[in-house]
């Protein structure tokens, strides 16, 4: 079965990864270099792809080994330490000798062995019992992946989540391990822009300047369109300038969308207008009509208000302003400026260089096709 070159999850390999240039050098110059660096993105735009591309592109260097784990799903450092150890294992320790060596350093923590009944992959469970063996997991794991005669790259995502641990000093005992580290490099990456941003630039904060800061856009869309149209071409598939535009529009040039919808569209026609667009729109909006139609029975009728007024601006800079309220008829701006607190903390909206809009942009259009919805 041939691929699909619209990858919606995962990485598959440079011929499906689009441009991301100029970042990718950038990073890869920061590791090598030994510059820790912060990488921040909306969510969805192509972070970890990001990420690994670059452990693509570095792997050919055999004396830098890369480490990736995403701790978004974790709720304690015990937890942090559990992906972690099982990111070491998948990196660095996949043979026997290598896991029982392993298993070895973390006897002390009565470290469980499986495999993961899904992927195969070789899984480890630490058997921690209080703050003092979380502590002691941390030095083991670190003393563990520097004692390597090799370099490391070790790419934790969504870091912001440590944030919400509820051990004591979390940041200041992970940047203790991190500064005394000479053979790994970091990259911190996250979807949360206020909470990353704040934990590397306030002072008082224990990771303060401690690295390089990268923000990440969408793909430039001369580039994004040219990679679409040569996957096109390639299968003898005809894409028209009016679809590239149409999902321009319909998506925002936001990386998953604009994956989704083509993976939809390449798999479906050999010749894609505009057409086929608003057909392949319209089924995604129709499949996904009651997990939409559910998110209403979250909000507040001024919070629906609110998001409505947003979706069919596409974004605005002031929802408090006067004449955007007036012409929704919206209420209040005291009332509204609670209300929008409350949508972006439910990750309905975000504010992005000052412009507020939906996370979800066919969520967007969904409510922009259904206009009379709910006063």
């Amino acid at each position: 079965m041939k691929q699909n070159p619209f990858i919606l999850t995962g990485y598959n390999s440079p011929e499906y990864f689009c441009n991301r240039h100029i970042e990718t050098n950038r990073l890869i110059n920061a590791i090598e270099n030994q510059r820790n660096i912060t990488l921040i993105s909306r969510r969805r735009i192509g972070k970890t792809g990001l990420i690994m591309h670059v452990f693509d592109q570095i792997s050919k260097n055999k004396s830098l080994i890369p480490i990736y784990f995403d701790i978004m799903g974790t709720t304690s450092l015990h937890e942090f330490a559990e992906v972690f150890s099982n990111a070491v294992i998948r990196s660095i320790s996949r043979t026997d000798s290598a896991i029982k060596c392993l298993l070895k350093k973390l006897a002390a923590l009565r470290p469980g062995f499986s495999f993961d009944p899904l992927s195969g992959e070789p899984r480890i469970s630490l058997d921690i019992r209080n703050e003092q063996e979380v502590s002691l997991s941390l030095d083991l794991l670190f003393s563990l992946v520097a004692e390597n005669k090799r370099s490391f790259v070790v790419a934790i995502d969504e870091f912001q989540q440590i944030s919400s641990y509820p051990e004591k000093n979390v940041e200041a005992i992970l940047r203790n391990h991190v500064q005394q580290t000479g053979n790994i490099g970091f990259v911190f990456s996250g979807s949360k822009k206020h909470m990353l941003s704040e934990m590397f630039s306030q002072p008082s904060r224990p990771f303060f300047s401690s690295t390089e800061m990268m923000f990440l856009d969408v793909i430039d869309r001369r580039e994004y369109f040219n990679f679409i149209r040569s996957h096109f071409s390639k299968r003898g598939k005809v894409i028209q300038d009016d679809a590239l535009n149409s999902i321009a529009e319909y998506t925002g040039m936001h990386t998953f969308y604009v994956q989704f919808l083509f993976n939809r569209l390449f798999s479906l026609f050999k010749n894609v207008s505009s057409e086929e667009v608003k057909q392949s729109m319209q089924r995604i909006l129709n499949e996904n009509q009651p997990v939409y139609a559910s998110y209403l029975n979250l909000l507040t009728i001024i919070q629906y208000r609110i998001l409505r007024a947003i979706a069919l601006e596409g974004a605005v800079e002031s929802p408090t302003a006067g004449s955007f309220l007036a012409r929704y008829e919206i209420g209040a701006a005291s009332t509204v400026s609670q209300a929008v607190e409350s949508l972006a903390r439910k990750e309905f909206i975000q504010n992005e260089s000052g412009q507020w809009s939906l996370q979800d942009k066919f969520f967007a259009q969904w409510i922009r096709s259904k206009k009379g919805l709910r006063p």
